[in-house]
Parts: C-alpha cells; sequence; structure tokens
C-alpha cells in the first residue's frame, strides 16, 4: 500500500481536458440563460409613435401618451433647453359645467379619463354662473403645462380657451384637482 508514483503526462492531460470540459459547460451555460431571458422578457418597441402596441396578444396592451407640439422658443436643436412635456395620465381634472346643455360635463370627463388617462378627482358639476368662453385653471406652476396641453389638444377646435391660475378658496374644486375645466357656451355650440 503505498507508495506514491510521480505524476504522468498522462495525468496531466486528463486533468486539463476536464478543466476545459468544465468550463466550456459553464459557457454554454451561461449563453443558453441570456437567450432564455432575452425570449422571456421581449424589449418594448422604441417607435416614436403613439397609439397602443401588443405585447403578447393576450389583451395586455401598453399606451403611449399623446405628445403636444413643442412650445413656442423651445427648440432644443440650438442648444436652448426644451419645453416639459405633460404628464396627462394621473392627472387630476375637474370638469364643470358652464352652458345649458344637459350633461355636457358628464360626457367631457368620461371622454378625457378613457381617452386621456386623466383622473376624475370629483364628480363632474354644474358651475355656479353661466361660462362664455372654455376655462382651464390649473392649480399649481407645474400644471400650467397640463392645462397648455389640454387647451392645444382636445380643445383645438375652439377659438380661444383660456387659460388661468386657480385662486385660493374656490369652494367648488377639490383640493387634490390639478385642472379644473369649466366648459363654455363654444364648446356647446361645437358639440351639438
Amino acid at each position: 500500500m503505498g507508495a506514491h508514483e510521480p505524476p504522468s503526462n498522462r495525468s496531466f492531460y486528463l486533468s486539463v481536458a476536464a478543466s476545459t470540459l468544465r468550463f466550456a459547460i459553464i459557457v454554454a451555460l451561461v449563453i443558453g440563460g441570456v437567450v432564455i431571458i432575452n425570449q422571456a422578457f421581449p424589449a418594448a418597441p422604441s417607435s416614436g409613435g403613439g397609439g397602443s402596441v401588443p405585447i403578447d396578444g393576450g389583451g395586455i396592451e401598453v399606451t403611449e401618451t399623446p405628445s403636444p407640439e413643442p412650445a413656442t422658443g423651445a427648440t432644443g436643436a440650438t442648444g436652448e433647453q426644451a419645453a416639459p412635456s405633460p404628464t396627462v395620465v394621473g392627472v387630476r381634472i375637474a370638469v364643470f359645467n358652464g352652458t345649458g346643455a344637459a350633461g355636457l360635463a358628464g360626457d367631457t370627463q368620461t371622454t378625457l379619463t378613457e381617452e386621456y388617462g386623466y383622473v376624475a378627482a370629483q364628480d363632474p358639476a354644474d358651475a355656479p354662473a353661466p361660462v362664455a368662453v372654455t376655462t382651464i385653471y390649473y392649480r399649481a406652476p407645474k400644471d400650467e403645462i397640463e392645462a397648455e396641453f389640454l387647451a392645444n389638444d382636445f380643445f383645438k377646435k375652439l377659438n380661444d380657451v383660456k387659460i388661468l391660475k386657480l385662486e385660493k378658496g374656490t369652494e367648488a374644486v377639490g383640493r387634490d384637482v390639478q385642472l379644473a375645466i369649466y366648459l363654455g357656451n363654444d364648446y356647446a355650440a361645437l358639440k351639438s
């Protein structure tokens, strides 16, 4: 029992071959894992267009937010800073009917929540007084761009939509409302 023999060339080559084989198996497993992960989680398309893009055909869709036209003076190409884009989806709104048209505030709020992704912060209601020109009130300075987008996109067919800062103490508008939309006779005439 015994004596240790000095290593032979044969045992050295077997050791190198076994190590190389182990390394090749590990590399193959890593590459296979990367391929499987890429197949399981496909990258979302990076097209600049809007609309819905089906991910897997299973009824789940990703909807992109509509992009507004750039504000005047914001070029970006000349080194100036571009204007921030509106958030739209998740912005809390309240819609008020300043016309005699029944259901106008409810219909408008439904369209804004379903098609644009706004969130109704309170039920649609009648304005406390008649409104001649549709007016959008924004609560905080950061919400002004949201109001401008709404005026230029949803109300684009109206000649003049007023955009004003919401004054403190307005009883009809809840504290969590970012945009208060007072529909005027100009909008009612367009809808009829």
